[in-house]
């Protein structure tokens, strides 16, 4: 046993495995001059709140962020009365960075959909869609931090 065990430890330390939501120290946040949320709103203050970002407003010389956020909620099926039986929640987020002359610089949309049926409480389907806009939003939180840092 103890061999498997310091032979798996040889090998995840020599291979140059690191963890990927690892904070690393090293990086420094990144510096704008300002950010502008487009779009919806909620979604972009909850996205804007995990960047590592910092504004500093006297420094014209700096880029800008723009977040440009959106949600759709799609009906995708209906049953033979007409009713719905199914939607299709998206959400997608459009990051661009622009320069002092507005300029584009990079540009980046990440998207993410899950398709999900309907129920007979109304409340418990309300609370169910909050449920699924918050993964989402989550997922493509997760997806925002992979890019910046590597």
């Amino acid at each position: 046993m103890k061999k498997i065990f310091i032979l798996l430890l040889f090998i995840i330390t020599s291979c140059g495995y690191q963890s990927l939501y690892k904070i690393d120290e090293q990086k420094e946040q990144i510096k704008i001059s300002d950010v502008e949320i487009i779009g919806n709103k909620k979604i972009g203050k909850k996205i804007y709140s995990i960047l590592p970002v910092i504004i500093n407003k006297n420094n014209e010389s700096l880029n800008k962020l723009i977040l440009n956020s959106k949600k759709d909620v799609n009906e995708t099926s209906k049953n033979s009365k007409g009713q719905v039986i199914s939607y299709r929640t998206s959400i997608s987020v459009q990051l661009s960075f622009l320069d002092n002359k507005n300029n584009l610089i990079k540009e980046k949309n990440f998207v993410r959909e899950f398709l999900y049926n309907t129920k007979t409480n109304k409340f418990k389907f309300k609370e169910y869609q909050v449920e699924v806009e918050n993964n989402l939003i989550d997922r493509i939180k997760e997806d925002i931090f992979v890019y910046l840092n590597y």
